[in-house]
């Protein structure tokens, strides 16, 4: 399984921690939001759709194709069509699946569409079935390298749960003001999906990820101890795309 692997991997290029520091020491204080995992969540379970070929098509890339999840635990949401979000290494566009299975094993969608570097996320069509509370599913996300080779193609896969929600965080959430709110009472009910996907939303019209960037913070935190490599490769992200976001100087 995905996290299995990442236990014994612990290289990251001394330029990326270099990255990582100087973007740290150059940030101001922020309230973060806290990702606080749900009480007694499912572990991810190895099946034949959870698997990952990591890694990037450009053999120089530092970072690798990584869903941006949980990985101590499954994450959940409240949504009957949830937005999945993953993160893409390459600079050059190349065509891209998105899958999402039951846990049969059973196809229940598939998109393709072209890669872009950085953060990126789908949901599932409103015209679809809704997911089933109760259940959990398998996603992948495919980048294409090389069309007449699929051995060459990169995976990432996880796993998400749909979950009821409580009748008091529907009365928060409809009292809820702002994005930033929305996102608190999804991160600290334990919804990571329904979180990052709120913070995806509120990018979009603030022309700003902070509200991401902040997540991908707390998520590393807290799986910092079950899973430090996971939470050293969310830093890495985090820190990737704070650089993408500071203004280059002029020529």
């Amino acid at each position: 399984m995905m996290n299995h692997g990442l236990k014994r991997r612990t290289i990251y290029s001394a330029g990326i921690a270099s990255l990582m520091l100087s973007v740290s020491l150059s940030l101001a204080p922020v309230a973060l939001a806290k990702y606080t995992p749900p009480q007694d969540p499912s572990q991810p379970k190895d099946t034949g759709t959870n698997t990952t070929r990591g890694g990037s098509c450009e053999g120089n890339s530092p970072a690798i194709l990584t869903a941006l999840v949980p990985f101590s635990h499954v994450g959940q949401t409240i949504s009957g069509h949830p937005t999945f979000t993953w993160f893409v290494p390459d600079r050059t566009p190349r065509p891209l699946q998105l899958r999402l299975f039951a846990r049969s094993g059973q196809l229940l969608y598939r998109t393709e569409m072209q890669s872009q570097p950085g953060i990126m996320s789908v949901a599932l069509p409103s015209n679809l079935p809704q997911l089933s509370i109760g259940q959990s599913y398998q996603w992948q996300v495919v980048l294409v390298c090389d069309p007449n080779v699929p051995s060459r193609n990169v995976v990432a896969a996880a796993e998400i749960q749909v979950v009821g929600p409580a009748a008091s965080l529907q009365t928060q959430l409809a009292a809820a003001q702002t994005p930033q709110q929305r996102i608190d009472l999804y991160a600290e009910a334990g919804l990571w999906y329904d979180a990052i996907a709120e913070a995806r939303k509120a990018s979009e019209t603030s022309q700003s990820q902070a509200a991401v960037l902040e997540l991908l913070d707390a998520l590393a935190s807290s799986e910092a101890e079950p899973l430090k490599d996971w939470s050293d490769r969310l830093k890495q992200i985090r820190a990737i795309e704070q650089q993408r976001q500071v203004p280059q100087p002029k020529p």
